[in-house]
């Protein structure tokens, strides 16, 4: 029991690891693109981290392979997991502030509820509804609906798209998962994505003047090409199969505050007390939909009444 409590204990630490390698990604990328174009930047983060995918499948004892009746659903995967993907995200973060990208793409998982729902794949509780309105409600709370501050920012609204493209990935591939490992179908997406993302990358990547960006870029380049998903996501999985999906993805909901916190000292930003708010109350939604997923409303407020019926 010891062994276990204190094996739990040593995944703390490394899922905070991984939320503020997240949260730095973010930051770091956003400082990149203002001196090197988005496509570029993405495109050759992708055509150093598609051959790394393979290999660490590799070293994984994961042998690549595909089923024929499977390649709709992996171009599929591929698309909204990384190439359509990639172009909203990063569009998107160079039009708007990392605290704002990070909180909106925090939306994936919501609009991922809408869609299994839509589709029947999953029976999607009142419970979640209630905390999937909270969080839209701090959406428009951070977007100054209520403060008069409202405008319109098209990073914000690329960014949400992003978040939505990416929940076509997580209903796709969860039926894939049966029949390929995550290293194996990570590799095999990613390549389709860097297809996809070469059409638009290539000429960009041709017109960086790369002997001009100083060291600054570079390394954060690095970064980005590094620590999101090949130092990040074997420890993110290895804490999903000790702790279970439900518990590990809430600490996903700290990456958009500590995206904030970072923000502050590293790119010297400041917030409007609405966008506080609101993130406060986007986030506050987020962790209802989760921790009320098992619940309907009926059922809850049945629970609250009984004692008084009785």
């Amino acid at each position: 029991m010891r062994r276990i409590v204190s094996r739990r204990l040593l995944l703390l630490p490394a899922l905070l690891y991984v939320i503020i390698a997240w949260a730095l990604n973010t930051v770091l990328a956003k400082q990149a693109v203002t001196h090197m174009d988005p496509l570029a930047f993405t495109f050759t983060r992708f055509l150093v981290m598609t051959p790394l995918a393979f290999g660490l499948a590799r070293i994984g004892g994961n042998p690549i392979h595909v089923e024929r009746r499977d390649i709709p659903a992996l171009v599929l995967c591929g698309t909204c997991g990384y190439g359509a993907y990639q172009y909203f995200w990063i569009i998107g973060l160079a039009n708007t502030t990392p605290f704002a990208s990070s909180l909106l793409g925090a939306m994936s998982p919501l609009f991922t509820l809408a869609l299994v729902a839509l589709v029947g794949q999953e029976r999607v509780r009142s419970g979640r509804w209630l905390g999937v309105l909270v969080a839209f409600a701090g959406i428009a709370i951070f977007e100054g609906a209520l403060s008069g501050a409202a405008a319109f920012r098209i990073g914000d609204l690329l960014t949400l798209c992003a978040a939505l493209v990416f929940a076509g990935y997580n209903v796709v591939s969860a039926r894939l998962l049966d029949r390929y490992t995550p290293l194996e179908l990570l590799a095999i997406t990613m390549a389709i994505g860097t297809a996809i993302i070469a059409p638009g990358g290539i000429p960009a990547l041709l017109h960086t003047p790369f002997a001009t960006l100083g060291w600054g870029v570079w390394w954060r380049l690095l970064y980005a090409t590094v620590f999101p998903i090949l130092l990040t996501y074997p420890v993110w999985s290895y804490a999903i199969s000790a702790l279970g999906a439900a518990r590990v993805s809430i600490f996903s909901f700290l990456t958009p505050v500590l995206t904030g916190l970072l923000s502050i000292p590293l790119l010297h930003a400041s917030f409007p007390r609405y966008e506080i708010v609101g993130g406060a109350v986007c986030i506050a939604g987020m962790l209802l939909a989760n921790l009320l997923g098992r619940f309907s409303l009926t059922s809850l407020w049945a629970q609250r009444t009984l004692p008084m019926e009785r």
